[in-house]
């Protein structure tokens, strides 16, 4: 609860003076341009973060990401997830949300507000539903890109171990014939885990090779999905090796205090 109560007390006046146009975008966001709702957003996420999560994003591949609209496919472990991806990206994202989140304050507002879908991951024609939504969200306005996590759920500790992927998931990018930008989170449930209290988190994220539509044309959604799957998994294995320099090297740790909490 230490954590929560800091997030909340070092948050809190960033939330009251910025997020009321948040949930004002949520109940109505066809009233308001694309851009704006986006900008609102990621201007709240980027304050609480500075104040409150005390988080260093290291990112790499953003360069590589093509220009216009695209699919970005990635793992998921923690709830911090869309969070960190609405505070590093450079254009309007929607998400793929479980039926859960309308439910959830703070997160549901910003989710509506960023023109996301909701799924319910139990009910096979809810799914298809979600993804036929989403593709005319796009269709509409052609400035929106969207986030899935195709594994359906977070994977969990101890090993974050990848899920398979949802292959249903790619045919977005195949009906509107956009690229398909993997990307790797690596360990951002710290942020929000009682157990870990640093004084700086490594976020580490990459973008990796987009997978072009001249290069799935003739693929099914399972080949796409393996292709966007394995590239991920390849990067995690090389951002784990990574992590305990950076730990160490961000918060001034010893190497015994490194191992100390890295073995948690």
């Amino acid at each position: 609860m230490i954590k929560y109560a800091r997030i909340v007390l070092t948050g809190g006046f960033y939330l009251l003076r910025d997020f009321p146009k948040v949930i004002k975008h949520s109940k109505h966001p066809e009233r308001y341009d694309l851009m704006d709702r986006f900008l609102q957003v990621k201007k709240v996420v980027q304050e609480i973060n500075r104040s409150s999560f005390h988080a260093e994003f290291l990112v790499e591949g953003m360069g590589d990401i093509p220009e216009g609209q695209v699919l970005f496919v990635g793992n998921h472990v923690s709830l911090y997830d869309p969070v960190a991806m609405a505070t590093i990206i450079d254009r309007p994202v929607g998400f793929l949300c479980k039926k859960e989140v309308e439910k959830m304050p703070l997160a549901s507002q910003v989710a509506k507000s960023l023109d996301s879908t909701f799924i319910d991951r139990e009910d096979l024609r809810s799914e298809i539903k979600a993804i036929a939504n989403l593709t005319r969200k796009m269709e509409k306005d052609k400035r929106l890109s969207y986030v899935i996590f195709p594994e359906g759920t977070r994977s969990k500790r101890p090993d974050f171990e990848l899920l398979p992927f949802h292959s249903g998931s790619f045919k977005v990018a195949t009906k509107l014939q956009i690229p398909v930008v993997p990307f790797a989170f690596y360990l951002t449930d710290r942020i929000l885990n009682q157990r870990y209290h640093y004084h700086r988190y490594p976020v580490q994220v990459r973008f990796l090779k987009p997978i072009l539509p001249s290069e799935y044309e003739n693929l099914d959604t399972k080949q796409i999905a393996d292709i966007a799957r394995e590239r991920i998994a390849s990067a995690l294995s090389e951002m784990k090796a990574k992590d305990r320099g950076l730990v160490k090297s961000l918060n001034g740790y010893s190497d015994k205090k490194v191992d100390k909490i890295l073995h948690r």
